[in-house]
């Protein structure tokens, strides 16, 4: 009886809440379709004596592509210093400020690279150096001298017709790459005008990285002829000679994030899953470049680098450390949000440098605190500052206005325990204009990665839905960042307890919420997310309509063309399709697609090498074969990323027909 009572009086409470919000909303300007493109997109936080600098990066319906400039922040506004429109990167250097940019088409189509100069008086930016290469990263010396890598083919193709492609390694694509079967990374050093070669012909190079006094070059290196190899090296480089020395303390190792915390140790994130034949989060380490001791300052489980939270409407941030003391500061995905933390060296024990309910992208110190780019209270990026005490306060004003007067639903938090016993979390959407006693359609949208993760921040998409009238349905399940490297291990366990996880908050949300219709339910995802819808519609009939994206349906097949496919699926699986193929087969969708009635919606890219199209082509086939009703609608040029930096107008057909199709079957 208790129990019960407590049942309704939860749900009593919810009815007067949103019952009050919603009429409240009734007089909002609703979220239209392409509302994502008025939402600016902050990265590249950068700050000196004072002045807070940034990339603004906006969607151009009428041109069909992305405008990105530089910015200045002054007295909370964003002051324009740039204006072609295509500034990709930037860095300060003494006194000035210098930026990547492409200023002519004739420019855009030959493998060449030109950096500008903006003083610090601001005015016309002046060409600083015109490399014939496409550079990927630079670190500058001094403004005659730095290093930079740049992306180079390195054998000539023996038949260069455009009309044929040709492979002779593996990997042979990259999603949001192209081909790249013969092509390296290669690192050069440039020194007033000469360019040399540093790097071998076979090695491909990331992450460099100079030390504070600039006496050193940190890198990671992979070498490789035919077949890459998951594993690389860490590399130290002696500015003043050239030469380098390789540090490889784990001989399966899977080294990544290199930084300097001074001036003769060396940050690096390393994974040891290959070594400990299980899915973990990488550990913190630090290496003497001058006694090679390798010391492990954190093992990762809990607390991993980075933020997972998954938005259709930010930038990707750069994955950094900041270090004192007592210990080093990061961004960290906890359980939904992503903060910005502080890990003491010796015990590991966690402080909070921002507020928790918060999802941060980039940051610097600042003043005694620091600078956030930051998505918070279900508005777009803005930046703020955070005093040492943790006290936040917003620096901007950049997207405030375009979420003024919005009908913006507010997430309700459902908590429910999985199979397992383990207290999870998900959340609800209600539709807009709710009317109390009325059930309505709705949506359950399942995360990518598997180690993405959802957070209370805006999601276009699925605010778009429910100003469309649905309940939007979403959770976290097991294998996703934010809970440590116990509960983000889904080796061997794709479509189990993911699967129950998912079902089962599905199952919570229709005891709490009343206004979820049980009868017309829909289910869509992208990527591992498309994966689980495929899954779930040849496991189940309680979803009357699905929409799978850029999915997998058939591991066998993504093992063998997917540009990740054979290190991801041994990560995942611990085996391939010739050292056992029956766990692949087994856990795919498309053994179980005879078992399929609900009707499907395909959505893929023809471009998209990470799941290639093939997957969503057999799972569609399939269902033909069977009759189920089904669509495929396949969208040229684009690739893994189109809802989040596809064309906007294929981004806007692309929700279209998700929608339509919801709207068909719920």
């Amino acid at each position: 009886m208790k129990r019960l009572y407590v049942l309704i009086m939860f749900t009593i409470c919810t009815l007067l809440i949103y019952s009050q919000s919603i009429s409240s909303s009734a007089i909002k300007d609703s979220i239209g379709i392409d509302f994502f493109a008025k939402v600016k997109s902050i990265s590249n936080l950068q700050e000196k004596d004072g002045n807070i600098f940034f990339l603004l990066r906006q969607p151009d319906l009428e041109q069909d592509k992305y405008n990105t400039d530089l910015y200045q922040l002054e007295g909370g506004k964003a002051v324009r210093l740039t204006s072609s429109q295509s500034v990709s990167d930037y860095f300060l250097q003494d006194n000035a400020i210098y930026f990547k940019d492409t200023r002519s088409q004739s420019q855009k189509n030959k493998p060449e690279t030109v950096y500008y100069k903006l003083t610090k008086e601001y005015g016309e930016a002046i060409e600083w150096v015109r490399l014939p290469y496409a550079v990927l990263d630079i670190q500058a010396i001094d403004e005659n001298r730095f290093f930079f890598t740049a992306s180079d083919q390195l054998f000539e193709k023996a038949n260069s017709n455009k009309a044929i492609r040709i492979f002779d390694e593996l990997p042979f694509w990259s999603n949001g790459q192209g081909d790249i079967s013969g092509k390296r990374v290669h690192l050069y050093y440039y020194n007033s005008g000469d360019i040399t070669l540093l790097s071998d012909s076979l090695e491909t190079v990331s992450d460099i990285e100079l030390s504070p006094d600039k006496k050193h070059l940190a890198y990671i290196q992979k070498k490789y002829q035919t077949k890459a190899t998951q594993h690389n090296t860490l590399v130290i480089l002696d500015v003043s000679t050239l030469h380098h020395k390789e540090w490889n303390s784990f001989d399966r190792g899977i080294y990544s994030q290199v930084q300097f915390i001074d001036d003769k140790q060396v940050f690096v994130l390393i994974s040891r899953s290959l070594e400990h034949n299980k899915m973990e989060n990488p550990g913190f380490y630090s290496l003497d470049i001058f006694s090679g001791k390798v010391k492990e300052l954190y093992d990762g489980d809990l607390y991993a680098a980075g933020n997972s939270i998954g938005s259709d409407v930010k930038s990707g941030g750069k994955n950094k450390l900041t270090f004192d003391k007592s210990g080093f500061t990061y961004i960290s995905t906890i359980v939904d949000q992503a903060p910005l933390i502080h890990l003491d060296y010796n015990t590991s024990k966690l402080s909070y440098r921002s507020p928790r309910d918060i999802s941060i992208s980039d940051y610097v110190p600042y003043s005694g605190g620091y600078l956030l780019i930051a998505m918070a209270d279900q508005l777009g990026d803005e930046i703020y500052s955070v005093n040492a005490k943790g006290d936040i306060i917003r620096l901007s004003d950049i997207n405030t206005i375009t979420f003024e007067n919005k009908a913006i639903a507010k997430p309700i938090e459902v908590k429910f325990r999985n199979e397992l016993g383990k207290e999870l979390n998900g959340y609800v959407l209600p539709p807009v204009n709710y009317k109390e006693g009325v059930k309505y359609p709705t949506i359950l949208n399942i995360h990518g990665g598997p180690r993405a993760t959802y957070g209370t921040v805006f999601f276009h998409e699925m605010q778009y839905w429910a100003n469309k009238g649905y309940a939007v349905i979403y959770t976290n399940p097991t294998g996703r960042n934010g809970r440590g490297s116990e509960f983000t291990d889904l080796r061997g366990k794709f479509g189990t307890v993911d699967y129950n996880d998912i079902l089962s908050f599905v199952d919570a949300a229709q005891q709490q919420i009343p206004f979820i219709d049980a009868d017309r339910l829909g289910v869509t995802g992208g990527s591992y997310g498309g994966f689980m819808t495929n899954w779930i519609i040849g496991h189940t009939v309680r979803f009357k309509a699905a929409v799978s994206l850029r999915s997998i349906s058939s591991w066998i097949s993504f093992n063998n063309t997917s540009d990740i496919g054979n290190t991801f699926t041994e990560s995942y699986f611990g085996n391939n399709t010739w050292t056992d193929s029956k766990p692949l087969w087994d856990r795919s969708p498309l053994k179980y697609a005879d078992k399929v009635v609900t009707p499907t919606l395909f959505l893929h890219s023809d471009q998209d090498y990470r799941c290639w199209l093939v997957e969503g082509v057999q799972m569609y086939y399939a269902l033909q074969h069977f009759e189920i009703p089904t669509r495929l609608v396949i969208f040229n040029n684009e690739n893994h990323e189109l809802s989040r930096s596809g064309k906007p107008s294929n981004r806007i057909k692309r929700l279209d027909e998700i929608t339509r199709w919801f709207g068909k079957y719920l």
